[in-house]
């Protein structure tokens, strides 16, 4: 029984021991292609044309979106001082609205003072 578990854990070993080294033996081809892939990468960025050309991609857009940014700049240039047209409107609004609104709560105090003498008259005295 002993002879046959050291056999099996032999035998076990030695298929773990074999797997190890066919791994071993495959990584570094896979990670001599991940690391050549990377350093092409990292090559083709260090590369003056690549830069140059996402230089020139850069100002290309910038001269495309510069004319746009500034007829919206423009355009919004009123609304910066917005708050100067809107007080003298508003003033004018208020100052129309102020003789309404109080006629309107003379005629509520009125109603409810002709409410509150009525109730008076209906209701038997205390």
């Amino acid at each position: 029984m002993k002879v046959s578990l050291i056999a099996i854990l032999v035998v076990a070993l030695a298929i773990g021991s074999e797997s190890v080294s066919l791994v071993k033996r495959e990584a570094p081809a896979e990670f001599e292609m991940i690391s050549k892939y990377f350093q092409d990468l990292v090559d083709s960025l260090k590369a003056p044309e690549m830069a140059n050309k996402a230089m020139a991609y850069f100002e290309e857009s910038k001269a495309q979106f510069q004319p746009m940014v500034e007829k919206l700049q423009e355009q919004l240039k009123p609304l910066s001082n917005i708050e100067e047209h809107i007080k003298p409107l508003a003033a004018s609004v208020q100052a129309q609205v102020a003789p309404l609104s109080d006629m309107v709560q003379t005629q509520v105090q009125d109603m409810l003072k002709f409410v509150a003498e009525k109730t008076k008259e209906i209701l038997p005295p205390q």
